[in-house]
């Protein structure tokens, strides 16, 4: 499938190169958090919903779902299952009964806390042992990321 992006073979290398460097960061943090996520016995997509839900407290089900770029069902699923293991909770949404509202049990909010406090060391670690002009470089970069993530995250949303 070829989009107007990748048409000329710089934008198919950027494509490239991007989509590995991303999976590399992305395997090195999950690497780095293992212990962690381990610890409460969580899959890696249990693990990004209980994330979701931290940031967002009673995100709707559906919502998650757009958010993480999955189908509904699949989130009810990691719901009841999260739910049965005593990491989330589950309420009525109140502008809509039928609706569920997520939110993060004390244990749950703790170890996402501590995984989450993982990443950032390992970011950290790794930003440190980058030269000056590396992280000035990543830091400029931030911005775009941030738009870039969206991007992904708003086509993944619509694909549904």
């Amino acid at each position: 499938m070829s989009t107007v992006l990748t048409d000329s073979p710089q934008a198919a290398s950027l494509t490239g190169e991007l989509a590995k460097v991303l999976a590399r960061i992305g395997r090195g943090l999950r690497y780095r958090t293992r212990a962690a996520r381990e610890a409460l016995e969580v899959t890696n997509s249990e693990n990004d919903l209980l994330r979701l839900v931290e940031r967002h407290p009673g995100i709707r089900v559906n919502d998650a779902a757009i958010e993480l770029g999955v189908a509904s069902n699949s989130v009810s699923t990691l719901v009841k299952q999260l739910n049965r293991a005593g990491l989330v909770d589950r309420t009525a949404d109140p502008l809509d009964g039928r609706a569920a509202c997520l939110r993060l049990t004390p244990l749950a909010a703790e170890w996402v806390t501590q995984v989450g406090n993982a990443r950032e060391d390992a970011i950290d670690r790794s930003l440190t042992a980058l030269d000056e002009a590396d992280r000035a470089a990543i830091e400029a970069a931030v911005p775009a990321l941030k738009r870039f993530a969206k991007a992904i995250t708003a086509k993944a949303g619509t694909a549904q």
